[in-house]
């Protein structure tokens, strides 16, 4: 008896082949789906360990706040500026590494949040010889500390004088104490708000005395 040989028909080949084409698009809509998943989760985590080395940096700055006085025999004015978009303070820390001393620091927001290039800046520079004001500070090179940010809030816990009670305020006028207690609030450009950050001011304004000595007015505040 002869036997009947039969191979595929042009139909079930055709269909075979669809067959494979959606197995094939299903399993790279799979991997493109996970690569993408990965670079989002991988952006996601760069940016929070970024923004907790800008948190962490901007903490020790502030911890390490000087209350230097301006070269100005007739008055006393300590080197802090204080509003509720911008900071200007003296800290501790040399401005470079091969420098010693003080160096002045700024912190302020700047770009445009709807290019998504809003970040809050920290500038630093050398106070020079007869420093009276933080405007070495406008020619400083910029470094990012926090990226995508929408806005920042400063705001300041301190008396203004021995005879007020200490509250917090988004401006700090007092031009001869400093506050005791610093504020940060950062909201990103996705409306996310970051934990506040606060910051307790460690020095008192004597211990500005050590950096002009020749001021005539130069003692601790009253504790009363």
């Amino acid at each position: 008896m002869k036997r009947v040989q039969r191979g595929f028909t042009l139909l079930e080949i055709v269909l075979a082949m669809v067959l494979l084409g959606v197995m094939l698009l299903l399993l790279w809509s799979g991997l493109t789906f996970a690569l993408r998943s990965w670079d989002v989760g991988d952006a996601v985590g760069r940016g929070s360990a970024d923004r907790r080395i800008g948190e962490a940096f901007t903490r020790r700055e502030l911890g390490e706040l000087f209350p230097m006085r301006w070269k100005d025999p007739t008055r006393l004015r300590l080197a802090f500026e204080g509003t509720h978009d911008r900071l200007r303070f003296v800290s501790a820390r040399p401005a470079g590494v091969t420098r010693a001393g003080l160096s002045l620091v700024g912190l302020e927001v700047a770009g445009d949040a709807r290019k998504g290039d809003r970040n809050l800046y920290m500038r630093r520079s050398l106070p020079d010889d007869a420093a009276e004001n933080f405007d070495p500070l406008d020619s400083a090179e910029p470094t990012v500390l926090i990226a995508g940010v929408d806005s920042v809030q400063f705001e300041y816990f301190g008396a203004e004088s021995d005879f007020n009670d200490p509250s917090w305020r988004d401006e700090w006028k007092p031009v001869d104490r400093l506050p005791q207690l610093v504020r940060i609030q950062v909201k990103l450009a996705d409306g996310q708000m970051l934990p506040d950050l606060v910051v307790r001011v460690m020095m008192g304004e004597e211990a500005g005395c050590l950096e002009n000595s020749f001021q005539r007015i130069c003692r601790p505040r009253r504790n009363t």
